[in-house]
């Protein structure tokens, strides 16, 4: 079994659904699939409401108005995002929907896009393949990209699944989008950026540079932490909280790939599944207590007990032999390549001591307590949260890589407007999501304010329902995607801060990107003639028929 084959129950998968930015998944709740009424061919789009996101609203009316122009029915369907979670990610109920997977560091490694996105064993309820996209010959390809541990060997399997994927349009990358984070130029200098987080990088959380005299990094985001629990850590905003205060294995750097981090060598002793481990020496948690293999041990066998999330990724350990008082070697079930940039960068370290008596002792489950304290081994250390006000962390001095601040308070925005505003009037240092481009141009002016800017490997993407007529046929699906204009809604409502998408893997992560995967360009003639080569065809008002 793969990482990313369990599913999440109804309340888990919800949570995780509030990934940043707009998160992992944006869906919509349509009608039964498309039929022949008066107009032809009904079906519609769900979109998230343009108070929510406004950039997915609009590119999906520029997307509905070029596909009644192909001859199709057409109706958005916006609504607000708890709705759209719940129809769309959860009960699957829709015909079309515009969707955003953000550029995690974690998905620098073509697994999750590839594997858990399209996977057929991920079509259920609460499965990543939403779109019920079921392919065997895929699954295939998809399943062997994971086992082999060369790059230049995995590469080529990685650059078929994503030949296939263009092909046969299970989903439709429209565009990644060019990330541009301002922050105070007087205050700070030299941010730490990472393709699919820009300010929000962990390594701009303890590099980044201030200036003399400047102790705290106000640091402003348009969305609370819901969360601070090391084993639920799905929203984008609680990650990157949760992870100042926790220490991984490993985390991946600034290049983007895999390093160690609270492991000081990593070894693949066996492809076949033998990981070994060597723990720094001198770990402490924040109460002082010595980090110990046992504690590292227990993190993994605890999340993957207890953590809806955590288990994603451990459920491929077979067990973890303890070698010596640094060493352990984790065996694992299967070959798994991703092993390393993505089990071991994404499962806290707990202490043992704190939490190997949380199922006894307290009346709810792990993943819901709110740990006191919040001890971890991490950069920072929590000195105190008052929701919807701010949250206050402390630098942890006794860290192998201690911050370059003495405090990083996160300030909650109730929309980005108010966070402009804030970050105008001083009274905030950065603020970590895009705003709109004519915010970014005002803000230009401003002598005081630079922009961090970086290519974001995540993706804004249309799905198809694949269970529903007529989106089952391929067909249908190419020509749907012949009729996105793009390159206009990059041009139009980014403003030409962003790049057109051909392939869920972005052109910005190089080495796995496929540079010749079929290019589906927007050309009307061309998606009518996919149409008629499979037997739709139109009416006298110009509306499209199903086939007889």
């Amino acid at each position: 079994m793969q990482p990313g084959d369990s599913n999440l129950n109804r309340r888990d998968f919800t949570k995780a659904a509030t990934l940043a930015a707009g998160g992992a998944m944006v869906g919509l709740a349509g009608c039964a699939g498309g039929e022949n009424g008066g107009n032809g061919i009904e079906l519609e789009i769900t979109v998230n409401n343009p108070s929510f996101d406004p950039f997915r609203y609009e590119y999906a009316q520029m997307v509905a108005d070029s596909w009644e122009e192909l001859g199709f029915a057409v109706e958005v369907n916006s609504m607000d995002w708890n709705a759209v979670v719940e129809e769309a990610l959860i009960a699957q109920e829709y015909d079309t929907s515009v969707i955003t997977w953000d550029g995690s560091p974690e998905r620098i490694d073509p697994h999750t896009f590839l594997y858990d996105l399209f996977h057929s064993s991920n079509s259920v309820e609460g499965g990543r393949n939403e779109v019920n996209y079921d392919n065997p010959d895929y699954d295939d390809l998809a399943e062997e990209q994971a086992r082999i541990f060369d790059d230049d060997e995995r590469q080529e399997v990685v650059y078929e699944c994503q030949k296939v994927l263009a092909e046969e349009q299970p989903r439709t990358p429209v565009a990644n989008r060019t990330q541009i984070m301002p922050y105070n130029n007087e205050r700070f200098s030299d941010p730490e950026v990472l393709i699919g987080e820009s300010l929000l990088s962990f390594w701009n959380m303890i590099g980044v540079e201030p200036a003399d005299g400047v102790e705290d990094l106000r640091f402003g985001y348009p969305e609370e932490v819901g969360s601070l629990n090391p084993l639920d850590y799905v929203g984008a905003h609680d990650r990157t909280a949760i992870r100042l205060i926790y220490d991984r294995l490993a985390r991946i750097d600034q290049d983007g790939l895999p390093a160690p981090w609270a492991a000081e060598e990593i070894d693949i002793l066996d492809e076949d599944g033998e990981v070994a481990v060597t723990i720094r020496e001198g770990m402490t948690w924040h109460d002082g207590e010595d980090v110990t293999v046992e504690d590292v041990q227990f993190s993994f066998e605890f999340a993957n007990e207890h953590s809806p999330i955590g288990s994603d990724w451990t459920d491929i350990i077979d067990e973890i032999e303890i070698v010596d008082d640094r060493e352990l070697v984790f065996h694992l079930e299967e070959p798994f390549a991703p092993f390393v940039s993505n089990t071991l960068t994404q499962v806290n370290l707990i202490p043992m001591h704190v939490w190997e008596d949380v199922p006894d002792e307290i009346d709810e489950e792990p993943v819901d307590w709110d740990e006191p304290d919040h001890i971890g081994s991490g950069p920072f250390q929590l000195d105190y949260w008052e929701l919807e006000e701010e949250m206050v962390m402390t630098a942890f001095d006794d860290h192998f890589e201690p911050p370059n601040v003495e405090r990083l308070i996160k300030v909650p925005g109730s929309d980005m407007s108010s966070l402009v505003g804030f970050l105008e009037e001083e009274q905030i240092d950065m603020i970590g999501q895009t705003p709109e481009p004519n915010t970014i141009d005002r803000l230009e002016d401003e002598e005081f304010i630079s922009f961090a800017e970086v290519d974001d490997h995540g993706f804004h993407h249309v799905n198809y329902q694949m269970e529903r007529e007529p989106f089952d046929d391929v067909a249908v699906r190419r020509a749907l995607a012949r009729a996105i204009p793009k390159a206009d809604i990059v041009d139009a409502l980014l403003d030409g801060r962003g790049t057109v998408a051909d392939s869920v893997i972005a052109e910005v992560n190089e080495f796995w990107h496929n540079p010749d995967v079929e290019r589906l360009e927007y050309d009307l003639d061309a998606a009518r003639a996919e149409l008629e080569e499979a037997g739709y065809t139109w009416n006298g008002d110009g509306q499209i028929q199903y086939p007889e």
